[in-house]
């Protein structure tokens, strides 16, 4: 005979169940700080925005008239959050609707063939789309006049498949290049895998990373690893430049020992 449960059981495994399929937010932390008085103290505060969350607002509102293209936080419209979350349904019934994707705040970024430290975030659907890898998203972006920006983004968290898609659509590849104090960061400096970096150097993205970069990029010595790794792999740097920098980072440094307390 089976064993029937017990109502609360039955709700537990109802509610673990839906728990389990519900998709965990898609947020974007902002680089940069807003700063904030608090009592006569300035905080700096990165901000957050929950494009899941605006989404199902946007989709509320909009369904009782509002215009698709009404901006809120950070000066976003709908069609950004989809793209971040990579609602292509949705998506495609904003495109349909007239949404503008190239909004105002999607231009608060360096033009393509600038070579700047943009102090800003990317805001753009196509950033957005390449920085959680959307790639429906991105491609349906594109094929509707979508400016391609967000190689940065590619670049950065790993998508090649959006950088891929980035690159065929005539976005710039030195996007998010900067020099500083005389040195030179080439896009090729983000680059967290060897088939990113390999793709960027195959289409004439300088490989001279300077040594100071993988100490922008981690903290410690098994991620430090892993960059030599890619670098000795693609040929950016040689085995006597890996020594050279193993003998010179401060990241090989055994800390000094703690003094013996009295």
């Amino acid at each position: 005979m089976t064993k029937l449960l017990s109502p609360l059981a039955a709700l537990l495994m109802l509610s673990a169940c839906v728990w389990q399929k519900q998709p965990a937010d898609v947020i974007t932390t902002l680089s940069t700080p807003v700063i904030e008085h608090n009592n006569g103290v300035v905080e700096l505060r990165h901000p957050q925005i929950n494009h899941s969350a605006l989404l199902r607002e946007f989709k509320r509102n909009i369904a009782d008239g509002l215009p698709v293209n009404t901006t809120g936080a950070h000066g976003l419209p709908a069609v950004a959050h989809a793209a971040a979350v990579g609602d292509v349904a949705y998506l495609t019934e904003l495109i349909a609707r007239g949404a503008e994707l190239n909004y105002a705040a999607a231009l608060n970024r360096p033009e393509p063939g600038n070579s700047c430290l943009f102090s800003g975030d990317d805001l753009s659907a196509t950033a957005l789309a390449a920085r959680y890898g959307q790639t429906e998203a991105l491609r349906l972006l594109l094929r509707h006049g979508a400016r391609p920006y967000g190689v940065e983004m590619a670049i950065a968290h790993d998508h090649l498949d959006c950088l891929q898609l980035l690159h065929a659509a005539g976005a710039d590849l030195h996007e998010g290049e900067y020099t500083t104090d005389g040195i030179f960061y080439p896009a090729t400096c983000n680059a967290r895998s060897e088939e990113v970096l390999r793709f960027l150097i195959a289409h004439g993205v300088s490989p001279a990373i300077p040594f100071n970069n993988i100490g922008q990029l981690c903290s410690d010595v098994p991620t430090a690893e892993r960059y030599l790794t890619m670098y000795r792999n693609t040929g950016v740097w040689t085995p006597q430049q890996i020594e050279e920098f193993r003998r010179t980072s401060p990241l090989y440094r055994s800390p000094a020992p703690s003094p013996t307390p009295p």
